[in-house]
């Protein structure tokens, strides 16, 4: 017989309203005056264990000052969780809870120095139990370490295989990933060269990276297409390995959990009460103690967590695929450290929005090297193909020629700004296949640059359409020579970009230079008026290093040093 989708529907909502009133009703009849609710939220892990205890919780008909308590459990993802106790942001619609478990105390921090300043929450919430944070792989992976002598340098693109891809939470996501960018961080340390490193890590990761809680059963199947795959090196919490081998297909392949050598994080899984209502701080209080009862240790233990204190129970020390030793760990994701794991992934992922100012005047005609090499503008054509391939498609991107062979203005506005991954018009020609057409047929065409005036037009127009949500520059490919073309002088255009560089809105000037007759110092000069960089080079080998150390400098800007 067929039944309508919209008569479906309607039975499902009226189920889900008898059972939001028959809570309270079946609670009223049992003495109780008001009824209100317990909000738990946990993260996905942990939550079955949490949904258990709170059955047992309303089993017993608590009742706080005269109302009856009912705990209701459900699983949002901890970023979501921490906006909502700071406030919220416009159209989301997370309700805060009154008991939090995300997976680390590093929330609890995050939280408390956000925006919002959620400074009522606990600083020293107790423990439900712990996990380390290890590298993830089957049995015997090729290239890979053993699992009790690993490093984190086994997440830099060099130290792997090139095709083995790493999984990551992204950092904004989960305390795991905050783990990596900590480690990398830590290894890679401070300074320029440090930066580029750290740009080319995350610049690997970030499209593997995962929005949530990562289910390991997803990525080994078993199935025959997953096994044609090189399998990746994923990074989670010890249990989530333990649960996979429990539960994982029997042609999937059994999976070791790596403990990096430095030292790892061990997520806690607080307990965390929010509320600073005295009937609903008492529910939850006594929630806790429910979670306190050996029937849910032993049921966590099952699951694959550690004790709050790092020990591995007999039980779990069966299991295949960890080590059940505690394994070395640290305390200082925090403070700084911890905000720095987020910022650096935040700087260096966020979409850009830029305007490429591309030198053809005479001097591009010219030999890098003098030599009788490349020539500069082959150089530069060799400079903008690879940056394109280096843009994410969600980047912003327009295109500037700069000669005064163009007439008054000395350019020629080439291509407006329009994300590279999709069409500027009715066809399927995506902007960066428009771009990369146009960049392969440019010619040198003669006459000045007209450098200073160029440079202060296109600074101007990416700071008129300023995007608080990308990282706004301008990309000068150039012969870094003005010879008197423009109007303005040398030092006016410094002294105008001074003016204009604004360090809560910053558009910075990133430049490279082709050959040695450069100006360099006046390129310099320019550059650090915007907290941006200026390099100047004669070898066509070096610009994807140029590209990559120009990206690293998001990591400080506005406060550059120069």
């Amino acid at each position: 017989m067929f039944r309508s989708p919209l008569g479906v529907t309607a039975i499902v909502v009226a189920l889900i309203a008898v059972a939001a009133i028959a809570v309270p009703v079946a609670l009223n009849s049992l003495g109780c005056g008001d009824v209100r609710y317990l909000r738990v939220s946990a993260t996905q892990s942990i939550a079955p264990v949490l949904r258990e205890a709170a059955t047992e919780f309303n089993a017993d008909r608590p009742g706080y000052g005269g109302a009856c308590v009912y705990a209701q459990v459900d699983e949002i993802a901890p970023h979501r969780i921490m906006t909502a106790l700071s406030g919220g942001q416009p159209g989301d619609s997370t309700i805060a809870p009154h008991v939090w478990v995300p997976e680390s105390s590093a929330w609890v921090e995050l939280a408390r120095v956000s925006a919002g300043g959620t400074h009522g929450i606990g600083t020293d919430p107790p423990s439900l139990a712990s996990s380390p944070v290890v590298l993830a792989a089957p049995e015997r992976t090729d290239g890979m370490p053993a699992p009790d002598d690993t490093s984190w340098t086994t997440v830099l693109p060099g130290a792997r295989d090139p095709e083995r891809p790493l999984v990551m939470v992204d950092p904004n996501r989960g305390a795991d990933g905050m783990t990596v960018m900590h480690a990398v961080r830590r290894h890679l340390g401070t300074g320029d060269d440090a930066d580029t490193a750290m740009t080319d890590f995350v610049r690997d990761v970030q499209m593997d990276s995962a929005f949530g809680e990562i289910d390991l059963g997803t990525f080994h199947t078993g199935s025959a297409a997953s096994g044609q795959r090189v399998d990746p090196v994923i990074v989670v919490p010890e249990q989530a390995v333990v649960s996979y081998n429990l539960d994982r297909a029997e042609s999937a392949p059994p999976l070791d959990a790596h403990y990096p050598a430095e030292g790892t994080v061990s997520l806690d899984y607080p307990y965390v009460t929010t509320t600073d209502d005295t009937a609903l701080w008492s529910a939850a209080a006594d929630l806790y103690e429910v979670l306190g009862d050996e029937a849910y240790r032993s049921r966590l233990r099952e699951l694959g967590f550690r004790d709050p204190d790092g020990s591995a129970s007999p039980g779990l020390a069966d299991r295949p695929g960890l080590i059940p030793q505690e394994p070395a760990t640290h305390d200082d994701l925090t403070g700084d450290a911890l905000l720095a794991s987020v910022t650096d992934w935040n700087r260096l992922s966020m979409p850009s929005r830029t305007l490429v100012l591309a030198d053809v005047s005479a001097n591009m005609a010219d030999d890098l090297d003098g030599a009788n090499g490349p020539t500069r503008m082959e150089a530069a054509l060799q400079a903008a193909l690879l940056g394109l391939s280096l843009f994410p498609d969600e980047t912003d991107m327009g295109l500037w020629l700069m000669s005064d062979g163009y007439g008054e203005e000395g350019r020629e506005e080439s291509a407006d700004m329009h994300q590279l991954g999709t069409s500027d018009g009715d066809g399927d020609t995506t902007r960066r296949q428009e771009l990369t057409t146009v960049a392969e047929g440019v010619e040198v065409r003669g006459g000045g640059s007209r450098l200073y005036d160029n440079i202060l037009a296109a600074y101007n127009e990416v700071q008129d359409g300023y995007h608080e949500d990308k990282i706004n520059s301008v990309i000068l490919l150039t012969a870094g020579q003005d010879e008197g073309s423009s109007d303005i002088s040398h030092a006016e255009l410094v002294a105008a970009l001074q003016d204009r560089f604004d360090p809560q809105r910053p558009v910075s000037m990133f430049i490279i230079a082709f050959g040695s007759q450069a100006e360099e110092a006046e390129l310099r000069q320019v550059a650090a008026a915007t907290s941006g960089s200026a390099f100047v080079t004669d070898d066509p080998d070096e610009i994807g290093d140029i590209f990559l150390s120009s990206i690293s400098r998001r990591l400080c800007v506005p406060n550059c040093d120069n």
